[in-house]
């Protein structure tokens, strides 16, 4: 669950710290404690983002499947939801029939080389089969 936990804090976290840099280069001086606090309620929507893996993680694991297949199963699962979520913004976005199709192959192909750049950055376990 850290694994999943950690990447997620630390965009936050740089996310946090970017737009204080932002504000402050903007009002030629550093933040209040109001500020910050509310810079870092405003962000913290991306510690949402590993609530999804989480769930999907802990009740595969809970039925049975072994850590090894639930993780993949997960990063798969992440993987091909961004053909979801690109069909969801060109639909949001009046997008229709072939460029509706095309918004959510482009997140499938960002999907594919999301998994494809795990493959590569992780060269001994590649060999032994890969994170597919």
């Amino acid at each position: 669950m850290l694994v999943i936990v950690g990447p997620v804090l630390a965009m936050f976290l740089s996310h946090v710290f970017a737009a204080l840099l932002g504000q402050q280069v903007a009002l030629g001086r550093g933040a209040t404690n109001s500020e910050r606090r509310r810079i870092a309620a405003s962000e913290s929507r991306f510690l949402l983002l590993g609530v999804p893996p989480l769930a999907i993680l802990s009740c595969l694991t809970a039925l049975g499947v072994s850590l090894t297949d639930a993780i993949r199963t997960t990063t798969v699962i992440g993987a091909l939801s961004l053909g979801y979520w690109s069909g969801l913004a060109g639909r949001r976005s009046g997008l229709t029939g072939w460029r509706l199709a095309a918004a959510v192959l482009a997140g499938l192909v960002v999907g594919g080389l999301v998994l494809a750049l795990q493959v590569v950055l992780q060269p001994g376990k590649a060999a032994a089969g890969g994170v597919l």
